[in-house]
C-alpha cells in the first residue's frame, strides 16, 4: 500500500513524497519513494509502481537496500564526519537536503548525478554563490558523493559502485560543467600590507576592534597557519629555544584531521611577533591569542572593504607565508616543517617561483613597531 506525505521545502513550496513498500510476513522487503510537485502525480506513480512490483515479483533485496542517499549521507557523517573539517561536513549536510538525496542508493545511475549538476546550476544566486554555483563547487559535490557511495558499498555491502559517479564525472568534464578550479595565487602587495598594517594597528590601539587582527595578520604571515589553527596555539606550547610551537587538536588534512596536538617550526622573524603578542597580552596560560575565528574572518573582510582592497582573503596570508620561504631558498622539507604539508604536490607552487618577487614588507617595518622604537 502506498502512502503520500506533504511537506514544505526550503523555498516554502509544497512537495508530495510518495512511498511504496513490499511486505512479507510482517517484514519489509523493499521500499521506494519519490517526491512530486503535485499530489496527483504522486498517486499515479504509486499506482504504476505497485503494478510493476506485482508483475516483476518482490525478491528480497540486501539488508539496507531501501536506504535513501539522504540516510546514507547521515550514516557516513555519523561514522567518519569527525575526521573532517567543518566545510566538508557542511557541504554533505547541504547535499542531504537536495533532490538527489531522495533517491535510493542502489538505484543511482550516472544520469542522476548529471541531473544534480544541472539542477544546482539552475538555482538562483546566493550569498555564498553570488554568481551561481561554479564548476569547482560542483566538482566538490561529486567528490563528496563518491566518498559516500564508496563507504556504503563496503560498509553495508550495497550493490553499487563508485563507477556510477565516475561515469558522470567523465561526461560532465567533457562539456566543462565541472572542473577542479583554478589554483589561487593571490598575495598581498606591499602597499596593501602597509595599508592593512596601519589600519588594523590603529583600530586595535584605539580600542575600536576587540579582535587582535593586527597581531593575527603578522602571525599568519610568518607561521602560515589558518585562522582556526591560530586560535589553538597555547602559550605553554611555545618553545623559543627550539623554534617550535604547538597547535592543539591537530590541523586540516586532506586525509582527515587527526585530533592530536602537533608541533610546527616558526621562522625566526615570527618570534618577534610572538614576543610582541606576549607583551601586549601578558599571561602564562591559555591561548597565545584569544579570539573567535569566524569573527576574525568578518573583521578581515570589513578591513579590506574599508581600504578598497579587492579579493584578498585571510587565507591568502598562508600563501604569502609559504611563498616567502620559497623565495628565501628553503628546501621542501624545511618548508614542510613550517606548513606541515605532507605531500610535495601541495608545496610545488610555493617553491617553483622566481628567487624574489620584489619589495617585501616585514613586521619590523610596521607602524606598530617603528612608532615604539
Amino acid at each position: 500500500m502506498g502512502t503520500i506525505v506533504a511537506r514544505k521545502n526550503a523555498k516554502g513550496e509544497i512537495r508530495y513524497r510518495a512511498q511504496v513498500r513490499v511486505m512479507r510476513g510482517g517484514k519489509r522487503l523493499r521500499a521506494e519513494s519519490r517526491t512530486f510537485s503535485r499530489k496527483q502525480l504522486a498517486k499515479e506513480w504509486i499506482r504504476r509502481r505497485e503494478a510493476e512490483l506485482e508483475v516483476g515479483g518482490d525478491a528480497e533485496l540486501p539488508e539496507g537496500a531501501d536506504m535513501s542517499l539522504r540516510e546514507g549521507i547521515h550514516i557516513y557523517l555519523a561514522a567518519v564526519g569527525h575526521n573532517f573539517g567543518r566545510s566538508k561536513n557542511a557541504a554533505l549536510r547541504a547535499l542531504a537536503e537536495m533532490p538527489i538525496a531522495e533517491k535510493r542508493v542502489i538505484d543511482l545511475v550516472p544520469r542522476d548525478f548529471i541531473e544534480h549538476v544541472h539542477w544546482r546550476r539552475s538555482q538562483p544566486p546566493t550569498q555564498f554563490h553570488p554568481r551561481g554555483v561554479g564548476p569547482a563547487t560542483l566538482n566538490g559535490d561529486l567528490i563528496f558523493l563518491r566518498l559516500v557511495v564508496r563507504y556504503l558499498q563496503h560498509a553495508y555491502g550495497l550493490p553499487i559502485s563508485v563507477t556510477v559517479v565516475a561515469e558522470a564525472v567523465d561526461a560532465l568534464r567533457a562539456v566543462r560543467l565541472i572542473d577542479k578550479g583554478d589554483q589561487r595565487e593571490r598575495r598581498p602587495e606591499a602597499d596593501e600590507l602597509r595599508s592593512l598594517d596601519a589600519y588594523l594597528f590603529g583600530r586595535w590601539r584605539s580600542g575600536r576592534m576587540s579582535v587582535p587582527m593586527w597581531h593575527l595578520m603578522w602571525l599568519a604571515i610568518y607561521s602560515g597557519r589558518r585562522r582556526d589553527e591560530l586560535s589553538r596555539i597555547p602559550r605553554r606550547g611555545l618553545d623559543r629555544a627550539h623554534g617550535v610551537y604547538v597547535i592543539e587538536g591537530g590541523i586540516k588534512n586532506p586525509a582527515g584531521r587527526v585530533d592530536r596536538d602537533v608541533e610546527a617550526v616558526l621562522p625566526a622573524a615570527g618570534w618577534a611577533v610572538v614576543e610582541r603578542i606576549l607583551a601586549d597580552f601578558p599571561g602564562d596560560d591559555g591561548p597565545l591569542l584569544e579570539f573567535n575565528p569566524k569573527s576574525a574572518g568578518t573583521r578581515w573582510k570589513n578591513a579590506c572593504n574599508s581600504l578598497e582592497i579587492a579579493d584578498l582573503r585571510f587565507h591568502d596570508l598562508r600563501h604569502e607565508a609559504l611563498s616567502r620561504l620559497g623565495e628565501d631558498g628553503l628546501t621542501v622539507p624545511q618548508i614542510q616543517q613550517v606548513s606541515l604539508h605532507q605531500s610535495w604536490d601541495s608545496l610545488r607552487r610555493y617553491v617553483n617561483m622566481p628567487a624574489r618577487r620584489g619589495e617585501r614588507v616585514e613586521f619590523m617595518d610596521s607602524v606598530g613597531v617603528k612608532g615604539e622604537l
